[in-house]
C-alpha cells in the first residue's frame, strides 16, 4: 500500500490528507499528473481575474450559438430550402436552354426575390421558436443555473440564429452566381456584396423582432405576426410615401409618425440595383452605406432591449 498526500484545488486553503491505494494505482496517478504537485499551487487565487471572466462569457456565447446553428443545420427546412435551390438553378438554366436570351434579367430578379424572401421566412421561424422551446423543454434552468447571465443568453441565441441565416443565404447566393455565370452574366460584386451586407442587417432586425413577439405571444401568435410584418411593413412604407402629399397637416404629421414607429425594410434591399447594375445603377456610395447601417443597427438594439426587458421580467 502506498501513502500520499492529495491537494483539493477546489478550496482555498490547501488541504491534505492520507490517501490509501494499491501501489500500481498510485504509481498511475502520479504518472498522469492527476496528483498535482505543490509548487504548483503555492498561488492559487479563487477569485478569477477579469480577462477570465470575458474569455469565459465569450466561450458561453460561442456554446449557444454554435448550438444553434447546428440544430438549425440538422432541421428538415435546411433540406427544403436545398430543394428550392435545385429548382431555382433549374429554371434560370431554361432560359438558355429555350433560347429566351431577353428575359436574364426577369430571372435574375425572381431568384433573388425568391431567396430573399425564402432565407426571411427562415429566420422568422427559427427565432420565433428559440425562446418558447427552452421554456417548454425546460433547458433553460438548468443554463440560468450556471454563471450565465440573461443577456449573455439571449446574445448567444441571437448570434446563433443570424449565423444560421447567414448560412442559408450562402446557400442561396450560391445558386444564384451559378446560375448567373451559366448564363455568362457579369456579377456586379461591389453592388452585390452591399447587398448581402444589407441583407444581413435585415434578418438580424428580424431575428430580435421575434425573439420579442415569442416572449409576449404563442409560437403561432409570433411566427404569423412576423411573416405579417415581413411582407407589409416595405408596402406600408410605401403607401404612406404616395399618400403623403394628398393628405392635410395633421395626417401628414400621423404618417411621419407611423414612417419613424415601423421599421422602413425598403432601405435594406438592394435587389434592383443588383439585378439593373452597370445600365442603371452603381455601387451605393459609402455615407448612404453608412447611415443605412445606423438605421438598422438603432432597431436592431430596439428589439433586442425590448427582448431583454421582457426577458429579465420573466420568472425562471
Amino acid at each position: 500500500m502506498a501513502i500520499f498526500p492529495v491537494y483539493l484545488n477546489q478550496i482555498p486553503n490547501p488541504v491534505f490528507f492520507s490517501l490509501r491505494l494499491p501501489d500500481q494505482i498510485a504509481q498511475i496517478a502520479i504518472r498522469a499528473d492527476v496528483i498535482r504537485p505543490w509548487p504548483r499551487l503555492r498561488n492559487y487565487d479563487p477569485k478569477p481575474t477579469p480577462r477570465a471572466c470575458r474569455m469565459e462569457t465569450l466561450r458561453a456565447l460561442w456554446l449557444l450559438a454554435k448550438g444553434v446553428l447546428l440544430e438549425a443545420i440538422r432541421r428538415k427546412e435546411i433540406y427544403a430550402i436545398v430543394l428550392v435551390t435545385v429548382i431555382l438553378i433549374g429554371a434560370v438554366m431554361t432560359v438558355d436552354f429555350f433560347g429566351l436570351q431577353g428575359l436574364e434579367k426577369f430571372y435574375r430578379e425572381i431568384a433573388l426575390k425568391v431567396m430573399g424572401i425564402a432565407t426571411a421566412l427562415t429566420t422568422i421561424v427559427l427565432a420565433s421558436r428559440q425562446l418558447p422551446r427552452e421554456f417548454r423543454n425546460r433547458t433553460i434552468y438548468p443554463l440560468m443555473a450556471k454563471p450565465i447571465t440573461r443577456t449573455t443568453f439571449l446574445l448567444g441565441k441571437f448570434f446563433g440564429v443570424l449565423l444560421a441565416a447567414i448560412f442559408c443565404l450562402a446557400l442561396f447566393m450560391l445558386v444564384y452566381l451559378s446560375g448567373a455565370l451559366y448564363l455568362g452574366q457579369t456579377i456586379p460584386w461591389g453592388l452585390f456584396f452591399q447587398y448581402l451586407y444589407l441583407q444581413v442587417i435585415l434578418l438580424a432586425i428580424l431575428a430580435t423582432l421575434c425573439f420579442w413577439l415569442s416572449l409576449l405571444l404563442t409560437l403561432d401568435a409570433a411566427i404569423t405576426l412576423g411573416v405579417i410584418f415581413y411582407l407589409t411593413a416595405s408596402t406600408f412604407n410605401t403607401i404612406l410615401n404616395e399618400v403623403y402629399f394628398l393628405a392635410d397637416d395633421l395626417a401628414k404629421w400621423m404618417m411621419v409618425f407611423l414612417n419613424y414607429l415601423i421599421p422602413n425594410l425598403n432601405v435594406f434591399d438592394l435587389t434592383e440595383k443588383t439585378v439593373h447594375a452597370g445600365e442603371l445603377w452603381g455601387p451605393v456610395d459609402l455615407m448612404t452605406m453608412l447611415g443605412v447601417s445606423l438605421y438598422g443597427i438603432f432597431w436592431v438594439g430596439a428589439f433586442f432591449g425590448l427582448t431583454l426587458l421582457w426577458f429579465r421580467r420573466r420568472e425562471l
